[in-house]
């Protein structure tokens, strides 16, 4: 080196922090990588737990069958003692539940989680008639059928009947309440719990770390995803953790298809 040169430290430092992100960030980029390829290498893998929400069409059903043999349909109850498929009960597509089942016998069948939105007391006994009158029709077993309902009393009659029932939780985000309305919730899905009325709680997925916390009851969960895919589901560890869950039963994926509505 020449006697009068002086290294430049802070030019030396610079590179120096260039070269460390430039690393860092090819490492970032493998780990990523890798993360999407294990989740697109695991979608389509699980379709005994991973169903198919909101299929309420023929077309959207005819469209994911391949895919989504199992999937949830919405669903009142009219006057005229038949299931129409539609997610309000002020709207209505004039499409009936015997269509979508009707389309599952020709494609192999299926499973099928049912949210019952109008199911009370005044009614449960023409909906269990109609529910007959379709596992008849379509050769399907009660067995094959989530009914889900908040009114978790009405849903002892068809428990009783064989068929796999769940009380929708209806309750707010557990960040948007206070501690001891948390508590009270749990409290009520306990009473649920021990009155052996329905098979599982079904509830949205930001109530599951909770459920998982603080219930300590061995019944039965079902939850949704709605908003996520099965690319997106893969990628988190809360998707992993609820995938490998034995008291979580099923969880409702996001993929709108063609013909969501």
């Amino acid at each position: 080196m020449h006697p009068f040169f002086i290294p430049d430290t802070n030019q030396s430092t610079f590179y120096m922090i260039q070269k460390i992100l430039r690393i860092a960030g090819f490492i970032l980029l493998l780990v990523a990588g890798g993360c999407c390829l294990n989740s697109v290498l695991h979608i389509d893998n699980y379709p005994g737990k991973i169903w198919l929400h909101r299929c309420n069409s023929v077309e959207k059903y005819r469209e994911k069958h391949p895919r989504y043999p199992n999937v949830e349909i919405d669903l009142v109850f009219r006057d005229n003692q038949r299931f129409d498929v539609t997610h309000d009960i002020d709207t209505t597509f004039g499409l009936t539940l015997d269509s979508i089942l009707a389309e599952s016998l020709r494609r192999g069948g299926g499973n099928f989680w049912l949210d019952i939105k109008n199911l009370d007391a005044t009614n449960r006994r023409q909906v269990l008639s109609e529910m007959e009158r379709l596992c008849t029709t379509y050769n399907v077993s009660p067995k094959q059928f989530i009914l889900e309902s908040p009114d978790w009393r009405s849903l002892s009659l068809f428990t009783r009947r064989g068929y796999y029932t769940s009380c929708y939780v209806p309750y707010d985000k557990p960040s948007d309440l206070e501690r001891a309305e948390v508590k009270q919730c749990i409290m009520e899905l306990r009473k649920v719990a021990d009155s052996h009325a329905v098979r599982a709680l079904s509830f949205p997925g930001w109530w599951y770390p909770v459920l998982k916390k603080y219930l300590h009851r061995p019944i039965d969960l079902l939850t949704w995803k709605h908003r996520t895919t099965q690319f997106e589901f893969f990628l988190t560890p809360i998707g992993w953790k609820m995938l490998n869950d034995p008291q979580l039963k099923v969880i409702l994926i996001k993929d709108k298809g063609k013909f969501h509505r």
